[in-house]
This record gives structure tokens, sequence and C-alpha cells, in this order.
């Protein structure tokens, strides 16, 4: 980054040029003594290729570490394959060190491997109502499988990714129907300790019928997290919906915009999962932003185990 900024590729460009106008500061990079981390893209073959993988990986390779390839890397400021600075590179951020830089080594694979399986209990502990779309439209076919049922294996999937001392509810919401004739959302499991059992059996038990009442729940589950907010916790709503907007007693969505928008003070995000390409991504997007949440679109059924990645990473 030094060397872009020094050299003026983060400046702004006139047509044609390949970068703007070089800082009147320039910046200088800072090498701890103590040593610095190498932000290293490693060539790794899988134990799975067949000998003429191999072989392919063993020529790109070679054509990687040629000195016309690496003079292109050199170019955009990176050093080559042995951690060795061009001189073009020194001049753009300043001289190394006498005796040259000094690497931390990467950790061993067991310390990464526990330092992954120690961010869940180390991140911030979370208030989560999760709001689960069972309009009718939920029974499309989605290959073998309606859409419900792909919604409901990748919800039991991001589950998994939960603390245990994370708080959890779960609403089901579509529009009055007869299993829920006085309200368009009912309260499946009241938010509290996290029972991931008990959670995935209610949404295993769950009944899709009537329109998409999207405004009126996200109003009330996000009027429940403030009166159940908790300021030692990330408060969030996440919706997981099919479908826009089909309520007709709640179709103000600025009015949903105004009252979801974020308070510093008692902030509550709302993160929106898009489960078709039927569903309106682009109101879901102006919910999630106004609450500083966030919308993903997990309309290719194969990305929505990602999207839930996606979303518990954001916590």
């Amino acid at each position: 980054l030094v060397d872009l900024y020094n050299t003026g590729a983060l400046s702004p460009r006139q047509e044609g040029q390949e970068r703007g106008r070089r800082p009147n500061v320039p910046l200088v990079a800072v090498h701890p003594k103590e040593g610095t981390f190498n932000l290293d893209h490693p060539f790794v073959v899988l134990p799975s290729a067949d000998e003429r993988q191999r072989a392919a990986a063993a020529d790109f390779q070679k054509f990687l570490t040629e000195s016309d390839q690496q003079a292109s890397f050199a170019r955009l400021g990176f050093r080559d394959h042995e951690r060795r600075a061009s001189a073009e590179l020194l001049a753009s951020v300043g001289a190394e060190p006498t005796g040259g830089l000094n690497y931390f080594e990467p950790p061993d694979p067991q310390v990464v491997s526990a330092m992954l399986d120690g961010w869940r209990t180390l991140r911030k502990k979370a208030n989560i109502l999760i709001a689960l779309d069972t309009s009718g439209s939920m029974e499309a076919m989605v290959g073998t499988r309606t859409r419900f049922q792909v919604a409901a294996a990748a919800a039991g999937k991001g589950l998994a990714l939960l603390n245990t001392e994370d708080r959890v509810g779960l609403w089901s919401f579509s529009s009055e129907t007869q299993q829920r004739p006085k309200s368009p959302w009912r309260e499946e499991v009241p938010l509290g300790g996290f029972d991931q059992k008990r959670i995935n059996s209610k949404i295993a038990g769950l009944q899709v019928a009537g329109d998409t009442a999207l405004y009126a729940t996200v109003r009330a589950a996000h009027r429940e997290l403030l009166d159940r907010y908790d300021p030692q916790r990330i408060n969030a709503i996440v919706v997981l919906t099919d479908g826009k907007n089909e309520y007709s007693k709640d179709n103000d969505l600025a009015r949903l915009l105004a009252e979801v928008a974020l308070d510093p003070q008692r902030p509550v995000k709302v993160f929106c999962i898009a489960l078709d390409r039927e569903s309106d991504f682009a109101t879901l997007d102006r919910i999630a932003k106004a609450s500083s949440g966030k919308a993903f679109d997990a309309t290719d059924p194969t990305k929505i185990d990602e999207a839930f990645v996606k979303l518990v990473s954001s916590f």
C-alpha cells in the first residue's frame, strides 16, 4: 500500500493514464525490529492432483518464477518469490534495515486450527432473532427440494456456527393463516439461551402458507429486540426470505427504514438473506443498510451456506 500510494496508484487518474499524480508528502514504510508478517500468496499443489496435473503445476510454477513474470510483479510493488525487493520498490518505500527484514514464521497448522476453533468463544456474544419466511412461495422447487427445505437445511448449518453462549430466538412469518390467525408472525422459540436442537425441531415442523409480511415482521422484530436489548451483546435480526412485501396492511417502507435506522446508543442491526431471484434484494439491502447491517444474495442455492458464514462473521 505504501508503494501504491507513493507511486500515484491510489490518486485520481486522467483518462488514459495508468496512475495518478504522486503525493506531495510520500509515506515511509516502518519495519518493526521485532519482526513482521509476510503477506504470502503460496503456491500449493493439492494432494489429490494426478501426475498430469502435477506436471502442469510444475510448469506453471516455473513460468511464474521466470524473470519476465517476476519483473511484472515488481512493477506492481511486490517482492519476488525469494522475498527480495526491487530497486524501484526500495526507492518508493524507503531502505530496508541492515541485514534485511525479520519475518515472523507462520504458526503451526495445529495452532491455526485452535485459533479458528476459539474464535466463536472469543467474539462478543449476541442476541439473535431469526425470522424465517414461511409464505406459500417457499413451496416452490429448487432442484429436488422446496425453497423452504433449502432454507431450513442452511439455517441448521448456520446455527452450528453460533456460540453456545449466544441468545437466540426464532420467529416464522408470512401473513395471517389458519395456523396463525391473529398475526403475520409467530414466536416459535422465545429469545433466550441457545437451544440448537429445539430450534431445528421447530423449523422442521413449520408449515408454509400465505403471503409475505416482510415489513410488518421486521418492524415487530426490531421492537422486540429493543425491548430485550442487552448492551453487553450484539443485538441482531436475521431475516431469511424468498420474496418481497405482499402485505397490504403494512406497505410503508419509508416508515420502516426510519424505525430501523441505527441508534448509536442502542444499535440493533438487521441482516437479510435473499433466497430466490424473486426476492426484492434491493429493498432488503436498503433495510439492512439503514440499520448498519448487511444483505446477502443467496439466490443461487449453492451460495446459501456461504452467506451464513459471511453473516456470522459480521457479528
